[in-house]
């Protein structure tokens, strides 16, 4: 009864948004974030370079560390750039919910049998394929290095 509640309040916020959104476009016009709309990419020859440099590239980024946390469906995703100024990252290191989960999971399972190993995972949530090892690619050596 509670989900449907929630649901319902979902709707009513969806429903305001849609009735006080401004009239206009809704894309930002700014061209390192943005793709050009499809008629100008069709139209423009420099357009449609500019654009596939963007997809086949990436943006440059400016030459720091930046580190973000997301919220996602079963815990926070942290990721960590470093970048020396070119279109790709020099190190980037990505945290999924799930390895935090894993660590958890001595302490459950201690006093239960293998039998209700399958109900924790459940449990848990967690996937095991973001839990392997954590492998960070640098670019100036071009070797992957294993870190956990």
């Amino acid at each position: 009864m509670l989900k449907v509640e929630e649901l319902r309040q979902s709707l009513r916020i969806l429903e305001q948004c849609l009735n006080n959104m401004p009239e206009g476009p809704f894309k930002a016009d700014h061209p390192l974030t943005t793709p050009p709309p499809k008629e100008r990419t069709l139209q423009h020859i420099e357009t449609l370079i500019t654009h596939f440099l963007q997809v086949s590239w990436g943006p440059v980024m400016p030459a720091n560390e930046s580190f973000q946390m997301v919220e996602a469906t079963k815990g926070i995703n942290s990721y960590y750039l470093t970048s020396d100024g070119s279109t790709m990252s020099y190190r980037t290191r990505i945290r999924t919910p799930s390895y935090a989960h894993l660590q958890q999971i001595p302490a459950a399972i201690r006093g239960s049998l293998v039998s209700d190993a399958d109900c924790l995972s459940g449990q848990y949530r967690f996937c095991y394929v973001r839990c392997g090892p954590l492998i960070m690619h640098e670019i100036n050596n071009h070797k992957p290095r294993l870190l956990s």
